[in-house]
């Protein structure tokens, strides 16, 4: 073979030059709210009895399917909201009832993994096709990153009338957030407190062959 040293070192040059760049994992925080809200009128905007859809939410506490969908939860002496927490709690309208922060990385734009949120001691609701628990509270919420980041929730406040019938207010929404805001999703009787912030990551591994604009 005859190759000259030159021509070695100029083709892995090359090489050097034209291979993929270690991929930036787009990661980010959520510190999110969860809160009744005292002040509306009784009997507002009611319903039958509802059940969000939580078939495919994921527990805050089942950490290897949350850790594959690049979700982690961060313990509560990390929650950022403190301050907004505690107003809550001197509020006379208001009860902050949940509270959670995550990191995650590489949101999807559609369809991603969501954490179940629920609160309360469960009425029991007897039907033609039998009995089941029902939290006065519960839901789901997810971080979406397509062109921008948005909030996905749904969330049911379930409560007993004078009857005894199970009746709900519902909060369903997909909300655009500004990286280090704090945005108020609400409804008659229940809200959301939520602010994500931006930790990229380096990872090696070669780079996407798109890459997807910034959510801002």
């Amino acid at each position: 073979m005859n190759t000259s040293l030159p021509g070695l070192l100029r083709g892995l040059l090359l090489l050097a030059l034209f291979a993929p760049a270690p991929a930036m994992a787009e990661r980010y925080r959520v510190d999110l709210i969860v809160f009744i809200d005292r002040s509306a009128p009784a009997g507002e905007s009611t319903q039958p009895l509802q059940l969000p859809d939580v078939a495919r939410a994921l527990e805050p506490y089942e950490a290897t399917p949350l850790r594959n969908a690049g979700i982690e939860i961060l313990p509560d002496e990390q929650f950022g909201l403190t301050e907004e927490w505690s107003r809550l709690r001197n509020s006379k309208n208001h009860q902050p009832i949940l509270r959670v922060a995550w990191l995650q990385k590489d949101p999807p734009a559609e369809r991603g993994a969501s954490l179940r949120l629920h609160w309360g001691n469960t009425f029991t609701d007897v039907s033609r096709q039998g009995s089941r628990l029902v939290y006065p509270v519960d839901g789901s919420v997810a971080l979406l990153a397509g062109r921008y980041l948005h909030l996905d929730a749904e969330l049911v406040h379930t409560q007993s009338d004078a009857s005894g019938a199970l009746r709900s207010f519902r909060l369903k929404e997909r909300r655009r957030l500004r990286r280090d805001e704090l945005h108020h999703l609400d409804s008659p009787r229940i809200g959301i407190l939520a602010r994500a912030q931006r930790a990229d990551v380096k990872e090696t591994g070669p780079a996407a062959p798109q890459a997807r604009p910034k959510p801002r």
